[in-house]
């Protein structure tokens, strides 16, 4: 089920998740590499380009594409310092805006953390330095604010990272895509003769704590054509026989 899900994530956004046209894109791989298009400073303030080229597409101009909105903090072309570690901690605050700034427009990710986001060598990075200050009792810290620290062994966090990128693609789709959905065409649907008396799922904003009202559009609209098409497949049968 997983896998058939990510197949058609992936599909959907490599066709419609960008801007200029169709991107193919690996989940987590391309998506890890190419999420911010930044440039790489030295200490001595020598900028060197990170090597994304220009027509990379990265999950910035996915969000701008699909939401109109730029990511709050970032600006096209984000400076990252040369140091290993001091680069990891930018990127780990980029990811942390990004989940934040998905989670005030309605996405549900409450499993999701920026590490999980990061390249597996990065991530390595931030369990060494979360270590070492847990060891050495550092308190009230704002770049080290998380509450858990999850150690992963290199396959778990490349199954880990791979779903939680997929449940990132899968919230921005929720929160951007499926709001064009009309209902409209529903009510009309409803007054065919074999979904009357088909149980109703209610549209009300306030009816659901799982599905938002364009989820239970889209499922009534499923709902209305499985019986449609059931009682054209198993028209000779009772619903309790099927």
């Amino acid at each position: 089920f997983f896998q058939k899900t990510l197949t058609a994530v992936k599909n959907w956004f490599t066709l419609f998740g960008w801007p200029k046209g169709q991107n193919p894109i690996s989940v987590p791989y391309s998506l890890r590499r190419n999420v911010y298009k930044v440039q790489m400073t030295s200490s001595r303030e020598k900028v060197f380009k990170q090597n994304l080229g220009r027509d990379t597409k990265t999950v910035c101009d996915m969000l701008f594409h699909l939401s109109g909105q730029l990511l709050p903090g970032t600006a096209s072309s984000q400076s990252l310092p040369l140091d290993p570690v001091e680069r990891m901690l930018q990127l780990h605050w980029q990811h942390s805006t990004l989940l934040a700034f998905l989670k005030s427009q309605g996405a549900y990710l409450p499993y999701v953390m920026p590490e999980f986001l990061l390249e597996p060598d990065d991530y390595k990075k931030w369990i060494k330095v979360q270590t070492v200050l847990k060891v050495g009792d550092v308190k009230n810290s704002d770049i080290f604010s998380d509450k858990y620290l999850f150690i992963l062994e290199d396959s778990i966090f490349e199954t880990m990272s791979k779903r939680a990128w997929t449940d990132v693609l899968l919230q921005i789709y929720k929160v951007f895509v499926l709001p064009r959905v009309s209902s409209r065409n529903i009510t009309e649907l409803f007054s065919l003769e074999s979904v009357k008396n088909m149980p109703r799922i209610k549209s009300e904003p306030l009816s659901s704590n799982i599905y938002s009202p364009y989820e239970r559009t889209i499922l009534t609209w499923l709902n209305i054509h499985y019986e449609k098409n059931r009682k054209t497949v198993w028209k000779d049968c009772q619903k309790g026989e099927i």
